[in-house]
């Protein structure tokens, strides 16, 4: 006996024996939003993401272009720059994110209960995607996203984030292109326009200029440029090309074309000839071309040769967007090469050590500026700093009101409009005052439903200190929501915690309720052939709501809905026993039943066939064990066949030899016979041998 025991949760659950919140995920609510700390040009797989537990906040204002609420889920991340850009792919026509109908999202700043609403979309068009762009971020500022669809809609989805610094807004010429310092990405929300000389690409692969855009840069350090561009809208067709600009950053005469990408939508083709060649572009993904011409052939694959820049030289870049319907972009470089921009850094004193509304933090910046460039900063110090901003290099003074890890950062704005950023982390220890008697409240619990699960809960909150209040189970993971779930028997341990670094606890035990006992029996062995009734026994705290049934993928059992069944194995077998009750609480046990295999054959060496009633025939005998007699086969001393008969029961006398031949008395003497037994699990063994005829 092997008795196993699992627990989960079931359909049977009956309403109100857990609140909302304990059937759901963390982020079903504002307060369990998702951390998102990947923020750079990021992309979660497909279907990464679902909204398919969730539940209306309704706690929180219905968000202005939402039709209605329906089930939605949270995410958060603290801004490292000023510009957002967040898009949901659901069931889209081509490339689906998911399965995800009619998707609707809404931006945040502030904290929950008291969210100020900042960017809004729905999908009222059956794109089944959405998306969004912000500008005027605070770095080092809490946002948070909320995800739902539209007329209640429920399914998978991938999300897409880019936190970048907005580089200036896209000029349609070359003479006015906007100046790129460093190799972060950026988003481009939209592009209309040729700009005021539209003749600019005539003669190259592209042709005519439609929604374009113009960018350059000036190499520092040799080595390779790589980049992937991403339209908005994943059906668009993105053209581009890479120029060198042989006499200076600002002259945009006599430029070199380096590469030429042109493929993607062909006018007049059906579109399945195309459009693998739309959608991301770029320079990369092993492709050894440096043009690719309109339309999709000879193995376009909408990517072009890796460029190799050299330090000091200057290049610019082109962008086309031939589907002509102003949707934007998201670039993301790569590559070894460098582009020639303030190298930003600076420095904390003291890094660690300081505690919130006492000790002053000072911030320095020793960044590295290009001689002939000229740049403005301007700082952000996180949350709780007061000051919260400041400008110019510095040194500047902070005290924290707040104790916790703070992301600063520095911002630098070039005269010829480029932004760079430089992050670094401050630890703030904490500045407690105990007079203001933090304490932590048990709101509601719940023990476990099944023996030794994982399904029970608590719920706390928080008086007193200085909220915003964090919670933890672990006294290491605080975070805003005070419910935990999944928890099992024994004593729980819950800490809060609140903005000084204050700390208070309590202890909940949780109990296990009575276990369900199933036992399926003691392993046997049988023989081959032998059938065996099986001994099960289940003792639940309570019976009539408990029901049970063996468990097995064959048919080996008379019945699986009683206790005792027989069974039929013929192999070395498990038998499960499982008994489940109301609340979808399960245990199991197993019994083995062993097969000996013995294969008992016997065939007479003599046989009188004188219908006296006695050894009349001959045939193959055996017990339980054989199945059938495949073949049975006679040959007189010759080897000519004087018998032969198939598919018969092992013993079946009158269907074996009768002693004649041809309907006449065979003569008495010395025949030989072979034959082909077919046992009950299908292993076929084969007998010969001799066997004697008198009269």
């Amino acid at each position: 006996m092997r008795n196993i025991t699992y627990i989960f949760l079931s359909l049977f659950l009956c309403a109100g024996s857990f609140s909302d919140i304990k059937a759901q995920e963390f982020n079903d609510l504002c307060l369990g939003a998702t951390v998102l700390s990947d923020l750079e040009n990021w992309c979660s797989s497909p279907g990464a993401y679902n909204n398919n537990q969730a539940t209306p906040s309704v706690e929180e204002a219905n968000p202005s272009c939402w039709p209605s609420i329906g089930n939605d889920i949270w995410f958060t991340f603290t801004a490292i720059a000023n510009s957002l850009s967040v898009s949901i792919e659901g069931n889209t026509s081509i490339n689906p994110g998911g399965s995800l109908i009619q998707p609707q999202l809404q931006v945040y700043q502030g904290y929950c209960g008291d969210l100020i609403p900042l960017s809004c979309n729905s999908d009222a068009f059956i794109t089944n995607s959405a998306e969004t762009q912000i500008q005027n971020l605070t770095p080092g500022q809490s946002y948070f996203l909320r995800i739902s669809a539209r007329d209640d809609n429920t399914g998978t989805f991938k999300l897409c984030v880019n936190n970048f610094n907005a580089v200036p807004d896209p000029n349609g010429d070359c003479s006015g292109g906007v100046v790129l310092c460093d190799k972060s990405s950026f988003t481009v929300p939209s592009v209309l326009g040729e700009g005021n000389n539209p003749n600019e690409l005539n003669g190259l692969c592209l042709g005519n200029e439609f929604s374009s855009s113009w960018y350059k840069w000036t190499c520092e350090e040799s080595g390779t440029l790589s980049f992937v561009l991403n339209p908005l809208v994943s059906t668009d067709d993105l053209d581009f090309a890479v120029f060198e600009m042989p006499n200076g950053i600002d002259d945009c005469s006599d430029m070199e074309l380096l590469r030429c990408m042109a493929s993607g939508e062909n006018v007049g083709a059906p579109l399945s000839d195309w459009i693998v060649c739309t959608g991301a572009t770029g320079l990369g993904n092993g492709s050894t071309d440096v043009v690719e011409t309109p339309g999709c052939s000879n193995g376009d694959d909408n990517f072009l040769e890796p460029l190799d820049m050299v330090a000091g030289k200057h290049y610019a870049l082109v962008i086309n967007n031939f589907t002509n319907n102003g949707n934007g972009y998201t670039i993301e470089f790569g590559g070894t090469g460098t582009f020639l921009g303030p190298q930003l850094n600076f420095e904390i004193d003291p890094i660690v050590g300081s505690q919130c509304d006492e000790d002053v933090v000072t911030f320095t910046q020793t960044s590295d500026i290009p001689d002939g460039m000229n740049a403005s900063f301007e700082w952000y110090f996180g949350e709780g700093a007061v000051p919260s901003t400041a400008t110019g290099p510095g040194p500047h003074e902070v005290v924290y009101e707040i104790f916790g890890n703070k992301s600063v950062v520095l911002k630098a704005e070039t005269d010829a409009g480029c932004i760079v950023t430089d992050v670094n982390e401050v630890e703030i220890l904490s500045c407690c005052d105990e007079s203001f008697n933090l304490e932590i409240n048990l709101d509601d619990f719940g023990d476990p439903i099944c023996y030794e699960g994982n399904t029970g809960f608590i719920n706390v909150s928080g008086q007193g200190g200085h909220p915003y209040y964090q919670y933890s189970i672990d006294g290491v993971n605080f975070r805003p929501l005070g419910s935990f779930v999944g928890l099992g028997a024994g004593f729980q341990t819950l800490y809060i915690q609140d903005i000084k670094g204050c700390v208070d606890s309590l202890d909940q035990p949780l109990t296990n309720p009575p276990p369900i006992i199933v036992n399926a029996g003691v392993d046997q062995t049988i023989e081959l052939g032998e059938t065996i009734f099986l001994s099960g026994n289940v003792n639940a705290p309570d019976p009539d709501n408990t029901g049970f049934s063996w468990i097995i993928t064959d048919t080996l059992l008379s019945e699986n809905s009683v206790l005792n069944p027989e069974a039929f194995p013929v192999d070395d077998t498990y038998f499960y026993l499982e008994a489940i009750d109301i609340f979808g609480c399960v245990a199991r046990d197993s019994v083995l039943i062993m097969i000996d295999k013995i294969r008992p054959v016997y065939t007479p060496n003599i046989f009188s066939p004188n219908q006296d009633g006695i050894n009349d025939y001959f045939t193959v005998y055996s017990n339980a064990a054989a199945e059938e007699i495949l073949k049975l086969e006679v040959f007189d001393r010759w080897g000519s066949l004087v018998f032969s008969t198939s598919n018969i029961p092992a013993g079946a006398e009158p269907m074996g030899w009768n002693g004649k031949i041809n309907g006449q008395d065979a003569e008495a003497g010395v025949y030989v016979f072979y034959a082909q037994v077919e046992f009950v699990d299908k292993v076929v063994v084969q007998y010969e041998g001799s066997i004697t005829l008198v009269r």
